[in-house]
């Protein structure tokens, strides 16, 4: 039996695994979806994810900040409080009867093969990823309030800020769907029936499919009080014309009286 611990971290955006590689002097080689992994020893490993979620597997804490500093991450040495980040413990154990189990702080592997731990690392970065969604979908809930608020003085100005955030939350939607890869899973798994149950089981655990549909339902709301905005603006500005079109009409009228009693 080997206990060794899981730790996901959330890295500002923009890295990449060549970079990382040169910044740690490591050989990356490319697994599963949008993972690279690096294996420093039998039980050592680096994993990375295209959404900029870094997975140590077996480093100590120090050994964790060490390369956070080495990457140049601001607060490495507090990444605890200041970064976003998930661990398990994780256990190796061949003496189980099946290939793993799963409960809310533990992950029993029979066996520590690349596959097990590409698997786990990529649900553990799922899950460090969709929890900076939820972070940035809360802040745009903020941002609408204040901007609903304000509704009731609609001009040009806001309509453009409205226009804005529309925009800002459908790229929201994109990046999550797109960079997390939650709708569709790796290839790997549909061949491999052990591996594509580990990763439901993670999944389960981690809420991965609840807390994507929360987080979708609070973008499908945020975008239905924009619209419902846009189509109350609209209605005030075609009021606004049609006033406009009945005042000319009246001033015609008013001009031509005007003219017929001086004809006279």
């Amino acid at each position: 039996m080997h206990n060794a611990n899981i730790v996901s971290i959330y890295l500002p955006p923009d890295y990449s695994a060549q970079e990382i590689a040169e910044q740690l002097q490591l050989t990356m080689h490319k697994g599963i979806e949008a993972t690279h992994f690096a294996q420093i020893n039998e039980f050592r490993w680096l994993f990375f994810c295209q959404f900029d979620a870094l997975t140590f597997v077996n480093w100590n804490r120090l050994q964790i900040i060490d390369a956070l500093e080495k990457l140049g991450i601001e607060h490495a040495t507090d990444f605890e409080a200041q970064m976003l980040h998930q661990d398990y413990r994780l256990i190796v154990d061949d003496t189980l009867q099946q290939s793993f189990s799963v409960d809310n702080e533990t992950i029993r592997l029979k066996s520590f093969t690349p596959s097990n731990l590409m698997v786990v690392a990529l649900v553990l970065a799922q899950s460090v990823g969709l929890e900076h969604f939820e972070i940035e979908v809360e802040r745009y809930y903020g941002i609408g309030r204040r901007m609903l608020e304000l509704s009731g003085r609609f001009s040009w100005i806001h309509r453009k800020q409205f226009s804005d955030y529309a925009k800002q939350i459908s790229l929201l939607r994109h990046d999550m769907v797109l960079d997390l890869m939650l709708l569709d899973k790796p290839d790997v798994l549909w061949d491999n029936q052990e591996l594509e149950q580990l990763y439901n089981k993670l999944s389960e655990s981690l809420e991965l499919k609840s807390r994507f549909d929360i987080i979708s339902y609070k973008l499908d709301t945020l975008k239905e009080d924009i619209a419902m905005m846009m189509d109350l603006h609209h209605h005030k500005h075609s009021a606004f014309l049609e006033w406009i079109i009945i005042i000319l009409i009246l001033f015609e009228v008013v001009m031509a009286i005007g003219e017929h009693f001086q004809l006279l």
